[in-house]
C-alpha cells in the first residue's frame, strides 16, 4: 500500500516540478531570444537552463525526500520542512525575471513615430521618447515628442521636417531612405564647411536637419486637426514664425532639398496685429 502511494506522490512532484519548469522556460525565452552576439548567446543558454531546471529538481526531489521519511520522526521538522517546501513552490515564479520586462522593450521597438536621429556610428535611430534618461518609451512620450518638436520649430538652430505616415503605405516606405539620406547630406554639408566659412544664404540651410514622423495610428488626433488626408504628407518648416510648406506625397532627393530650401527661405510673417493694420491701410 505504501509503495503505491509513493507513486503517486512521486507522479505529482514530478508534474509540479514539470510546471515550475515550464513557467521558467516562458519567462526567460524572451529574455534569450534578443540576444545578439554568440559568446553571450551561449552564456545565456546555459544561465537559462539552470534556471529553467532549478524549481522543478528542487520541488520534485525535496517532494520526494519528504515523503519517504514521512513515517520517521520527528514530526514537527516534517511539517517546517514541508511547508518550507510549498513556499519555494509557490516563490519561484515571482523570483524569476518577469517577461512583461521583455515586452516593454519590444513595444519601444514596434513605434513608428519619433525622430529620426544619426547616431556618432553613423547609424540612424527612431526615438520615439525623447525624455533624457528613458530607455523605452514611457508614458506621455507622445506628448514629449511633439514638444521637443515645438521647441525645436521655436529655437531656429535646425529646420525641422514633420513627416506624417500610416502603415502599409507603399510611398510613405519609398519616401523613408529619401529622408534618411536629406538628414545625412546635412550633416556632411556642415562637418566638411570651413569653420571661418561665411554662410551663403538662410542660416537654416547651415543647421541641422530634423525629422519627425507621426504614425496615423499613433496621433491619429492630430492628423485629423491638421487635416490630413493622404500619405506621406510632409510639412517643411522655416525661420520661427514662418508659414510652413505643405508637400503631399512622395519627393525625390533633388526635389526635397529644394523644397526645404524654399522653406528655409520663405519671409517671416508679421503678427496678426500688424497684418490687421496693414489690411486697414489699404482703404484709408
Amino acid at each position: 500500500m505504501a509503495r503505491p502511494r509513493r507513486l503517486t506522490a512521486l507522479a505529482i512532484a514530478v508534474a509540479v516540478g514539470a510546471l515550475l519548469s515550464l513557467n521558467a522556460a516562458n519567462t526567460v525565452s524572451s529574455a534569450f531570444a534578443q540576444t545578439a552576439s554568440l559568446p553571450a548567446t551561449v552564456l545565456n543558454y546555459f544561465t537559462s537552463l539552470i534556471l529553467v531546471l532549478t524549481p522543478g529538481v528542487a520541488v520534485s526531489g525535496g517532494a520526494y525526500a519528504l515523503l519517504k521519511r514521512r513515517e520517521s520522526p520527528p514530526k514537527p521538522m516534517w511539517v517546517i520542512s514541508a511547508a518550507l517546501l510549498t513556499m519555494l513552490a509557490l516563490a519561484a515564479p515571482l523570483v524569476l525575471p518577469s517577461a512583461r520586462d521583455a515586452q516593454d522593450t519590444i513595444q519601444e521597438v514596434e513605434l513608428r513615430s519619433g525622430e529620426e536621429r544619426l547616431m556618432p556610428n553613423g547609424q540612424f535611430q527612431l526615438v520615439s521618447d525623447p525624455r533624457p534618461g528613458n530607455g523605452p518609451a514611457e508614458d506621455g512620450w507622445q506628448q514629449a515628442l511633439w514638444v521637443e518638436m515645438a521647441e525645436a520649430i521655436q529655437s531656429g538652430e535646425a529646420q525641422v521636417v514633420m513627416v506624417f505616415s500610416r502603415p502599409g503605405c507603399p510611398w510613405c516606405e519609398k519616401l523613408h531612405p529619401v529622408l534618411l539620406n536629406a538628414i545625412k547630406r546635412r550633416a556632411e554639408a556642415i562637418a566638411s564647411a570651413p569653420p571661418d566659412a561665411v554662410a551663403e544664404g538662410p542660416k537654416l540651410l547651415h543647421s541641422p536637419l530634423r525629422v519627425f514622423i507621426y504614425d496615423a495610428t499613433e496621433f491619429g488626433p492630430v492628423m485629423r486637426r491638421f487635416g490630413v488626408e493622404g500619405f506621406p504628407t510632409m510639412y517643411f518648416f522655416g525661420q520661427p514664425g514662418a508659414r510652413p510648406t505643405v508637400v503631399p506625397g512622395y519627393l525625390s532627393d533633388e526635389d526635397f532639398d529644394k523644397v526645404a530650401q524654399a522653406a528655409a527661405e520663405a519671409p517671416v510673417e508679421p503678427p496678426p496685429d500688424e497684418r490687421q493694420r496693414k489690411r486697414r491701410g489699404f482703404f484709408r
